[in-house]
């Protein structure tokens, strides 16, 4: 009894881990939101749970996080409780920026990283850590090519300065955030189970998205500061989610990726000095040196499209190719039906056929007149006084009866078609 006591718990436990994997896979968006993770409902409450640490001139102002609210502000909300990752996340930020528009040096920062890297109490970064072992998005208009939003991954070795981000930047893109009358969401997801899928998308369209990096499992703490440097730039949240897992709108294809402007680098040949303007993509136009990025631009293109599934263009080309091939297959049909209609019917043809020869036959025959006329020496007319007649009676001739082989023709097609039908 003891051992089918211990057989039958021992394959309760393998079921239920079995379904807890497959129930893993099978669970609707709802289900893989973390509340305990997530901001609640800001416009129902009147203070934040006490699972979350308001930091600095950070304030609840109706149904919004205002992080910077004054001028010269700066503001933080960090998740207290740590979060656990294994396989992967997706966490949701809304977000939006008002009552100022252009330069600064200030920004907005979204945080993954250990809890060390928060506990260390550094606050230099737009008011988070300048070392930092995890992830930082800042939302920012003080770089090269204007108001942006960068992603930078660092292992806490060495602190990072403002100046330095754009440098150490793997992949960024432009927004317009300023001054909005909607607010911006960020998704960013992270996959193991998918290849170590690292993706970000701003209002559903990609920002970026690679394989190259990996979150080793472990404790995270999730944050978002904000620093508006002398200005009155009010940075606020008005919602965050976060899942333990992929989401559906996270799998929404590359279609639309976000627009980038149109960059052109100056390049002086050094032997005659002629100057040409080259088009470059952002990020390798904030290099000044000439690098071989131009021959393999084409090249990397397509295989980013299809290592993102971005094949859509891909599939139209596809398309317009097979339906010209199907135009030209019919095409092709046509002339062979034709070819044998004209094989098996020839007679449809006798009156050309024979017109043809009549024809030929009399342009030789007028050939000879000619020769015989040249080589005799008898007075009359002139060869060409003669040839000239000729041709005055002929010429309207051989048009009657072309236009009446043709009409002949027409007249025994419509007769044939006629008995067919």
């Amino acid at each position: 009894m003891k051992l089918t006591h211990i057989v039958s718990n021992a394959l309760l436990l393998i079921g239920s881990v079995v379904n807890a994997h497959g129930s893993e896979s099978s669970k609707n968006d709802n289900e893989k939101l973390n509340a305990d993770i997530s901001l609640p409902d800001l416009l129902s409450v009147n203070k934040l749970p006490s699972n979350w640490i308001v930091g600095e001139d950070a304030n609840l102002e109706q149904g919004r996080m205002v992080l910077t609210p004054n001028k010269a502000s700066k503001g933080s909300l960090w998740q207290r409780n740590n979060y656990k990752l294994k396989n992967g996340f997706t966490v949701e930020w809304t977000f939006r920026s008002v009552e100022f528009s252009g330069k600064s040096e200030g920004g907005l920062a979204f945080w993954i990283v250990n809890p060390a890297s928060y506990k260390n109490n550094d606050k230099k970064l737009y008011d988070g850590p300048s070392k930092f072992d995890g992830l930082q998005l800042l939302v920012d208009n003080n770089g090269k090519l204007g108001s942006s939003i960068s992603a930078q991954f660092s292992d806490g070795s060495v602190a990072l300065k403002k100046q330095d981000i754009y440098d150490k930047s793997f992949a960024s893109c432009l927004m317009g955030y300023q001054q909005s009358s909607v607010p911006s969401t960020a998704r960013l997801t992270y996959s193991r189970e998918d290849d170590n899928l690292l993706k970000l998308q701003i209002d559903n369209r990609v920002c970026f998205q690679t394989r190259k990096a990996q979150f080793p499992q472990g404790d995270y703490m999730i944050g978002v500061t904000a620093d508006n440097a002398q200005t009155t730039e009010s940075f606020e949240i008005l919602k965050m989610q976060f899942y333990d897992g992929v989401i559906q709108d996270s799998l929404i294809p590359n279609v639309h990726s976000m627009a980038q402007p149109r960059v052109y680098t100056k390049v002086v040949d050094k032997n005659t000095g002629q100057e040409t303007l080259l088009e470059k993509e952002a990020f390798d136009a904030q290099s000044d040196k000439f690098s071989n990025y131009d021959l393999f631009k084409k090249l990397d293109r397509l295989e980013g499209k299809v290592l993102a599934n971005d094949i859509v263009s891909l599939d139209k080309k596809l398309d317009e190719i097979l339906s010209v091939q199907e135009e030209l297959i019919k095409y092709v049909a046509q002339l062979v039906m034709q070819k044998q209609d004209s094989e098996g019917g020839s007679e449809n043809f006798a009156d050309f056929i024979s017109m043809n020869e009549k024809l030929e036959k009399m342009l030789r025959e007028q050939e000879k007149v000619r020769e015989t006329t040249r080589s005799s020496s008898q007075a009359g007319p002139h060869v060409d006084e003669i040839a000239s007649k000729l041709a005055v009676w002929l010429l309207p001739l051989m048009v009657i009866m072309l236009i009446m082989a043709y009409y002949t023709f027409r007249i025994r097609q419509e007769i044939v078609k006629t008995k067919l039908l």
